[in-house]
């Protein structure tokens, strides 16, 4: 194993790992919204914590699969059997799970991939790309629709005869389970279609496959789908084919478009911005030569269909091609492996590479040690919080567990009342009928405003510490936008 004989090989593998159990650990929250209401709170739904008409607008459509509830649903029906339960813990191990099969992955494709590359610095890179890019280990232990399908249609492709892998062992076990895995692919996330259609189609022109191949995989794909709608099943109590109805809604129906549209060529803006220049800067062009140069590899034929079908439609985000992460890295490795080759001796290699690095590894920690969305860090401290106590949270005009118009009751601890007060008036009636109970005030800044000047208060939390008083440049602090959590007598 090239791991065991390349001693930096085995570090970065190692630190890899250690990054994405921190990502797992810190990275509260949510990448974007859907990664909590259409998996943990239909989960809470079942769970029977929180009523159907507190769920997202998709429930009533019956259009996303049931799987990934279902999978968070488990986890939370063993915590509670142990006597375990806590809602954070559940959304701990979902991402821990996640992480670790991201990490058993990218092990996986890198040593399928890492014989392709010509000089030593390309594949040190390589290496160094696929596990320590500054956005792998926060986009690897989310638990989006996105993320999990990209990694079962992977994870499928490397089981698959004549495509990554040349052994041959137990090929129609291999050939089996990567069918299951690339039916539940297409039943978590719809478009995943435009990367099937890209493996069917270079499957028939380079592979080659006999019957009995095509067989297999897609009879074990039915199988795996056939799952798929029990658990719609069990989620909506009706016998529903959400891929179907993602369809029928969001494409002739138009709903998706309600949140936007955009042209053909813009995700070519959204790489450039996410991806942070000057990193977006040197691997969109180092990708396009890759993809160039290695016109025929599997890789490639994914990325050109997978992006081309998403640019043809109308709303755009750019979690839409997280699917591809891992092959474009390894085409952008490629395409600069292709550069090491053909100019060997250019110094700028030797002052661009330390600079990229250093400023990987700065968003890097950053990324791994704060919580994806700060509300969440806040629930976490408030339900803690309320273990130790009965405890009325109040706020001022609207609920901290009120997003996007939508409730957030997964993380609500259920011995907190929460009251949403317009007037100092309505404030001192609950003080005075607290009778012991602990009250917070949730602040929307970092020092307390004046709607709560006239009362004895102690700062109990806030995600930001008291010390960044001293770099308040232009009394930024003031204008700032930062939940503080007081407690109030």
């Amino acid at each position: 194993m090239i791991f065991q004989q390349n001693s930096l090989y085995r570090k970065l593998l190692l630190l890899g790992l250690l990054v994405q159990l921190i990502s797992a650990w810190f990275s509260l929250g949510y990448n974007q919204c859907d990664e909590h209401f259409q998996v943990l709170e239909f989960c809470n739904y079942k769970l029977g914590f929180s009523p159907a008409t507190d769920l997202p607008w998709e429930f009533a459509a019956h259009c996303r699969s049931a799987l990934q509830p279902f999978g968070a649903y488990i986890i939370c029906k063993a915590l509670l059997a142990l006597g375990w339960y806590n809602p954070f813990w559940v959304s701990f191990i979902m991402r821990l799970i996640i992480g670790v099969t991201t990490w058993l992955l990218t092990c996986r494709i890198v040593i399928l991939m890492l014989p392709q590359f010509t000089t030593e610095k390309g594949k040190q890179v390589y290496v160094w790309c696929s596990f320590l890019l500054w956005f792998i280990p926060y986009i690897g232990v989310r638990f989006s629709a996105e993320n999990i399908a990209g990694l079962l249609f992977l994870t499928a492709i490397t089981l698959l005869p004549g495509l990554l892998a040349a052994n041959s062992s137990k090929r129609y076990l291999k050939i089996i389970v990567a069918g299951i895995l690339l039916g539940f692919a297409l039943m978590i996330r719809l478009q995943m279609a435009f990367a099937f259609i890209a493996l069917i189609i270079w499957i028939i022109c380079y592979a080659k496959w006999p019957f009995k191949n095509w067989l297999v995989v897609i009879l074990s794909g039915l199988m795996a789908i056939g799952l798929a709608v029990l658990a719609d099943r069990w989620l909506y109590g009706a016998w529903v084919f959400s891929p179907y109805n993602y369809y029928r809604v969001n494409i002739v129906q138009h709903v998706a478009d309600n949140y936007g549209t955009s042209p053909w060529w813009y995700y070519l803006k959204l790489f450039f911005d996410y991806a942070v220049p000057p990193i977006s800067y040197v691997l969109l062009p180092l990708f396009l030569i890759g993809l160039w140069k290695n016109s025929r590899h599997i890789f490639s034929w994914i990325c050109i269909v997978f992006i081309l079908g998403h640019s043809i439609i109308g709303h755009k985000e750019i979690r839409f091609l997280l699917p591809l992460i891992f092959p474009l890295i390894f085409l952008a490795c490629k395409g600069f492996d292709l550069l090491l080759k053909q100019y060997p001796t250019k110094k700028i290699f030797r002052w661009a590479l330390p600079l990229l690095a250093g400023f990987n590894i700065a968003l890097l920690t950053v990324k791994i040690l704060m919580p994806a969305h700060e509300a969440f860090a806040y629930y976490k401290f408030m339900y803690n919080f309320a273990q130790k106590q009965p405890v009325t949270l109040v706020s001022f005009e609207t609920s901290p567990y009120h997003i996007l118009g939508l409730e957030i009751n997964f993380y609500k601890p259920k011995n907190m009342n929460i009251e949403v007060v317009y007037s100092t008036h309505e404030l001192d009636t609950i003080l005075k009928r607290a009778n012991g109970r602990a009250v917070i005030f949730l602040d929307p800044k970092i020092d307390p405003t004046p709607f709560i000047a006239g009362y004895k208060k102690t700062k109990v939390y806030c995600l930001v510490p008291d010390w960044i008083h001293l770099f308040n440049v232009n009394n930024w602090i003031s204008r700032s936008y930062i939940w503080s959590v007081y407690r109030l007598k």
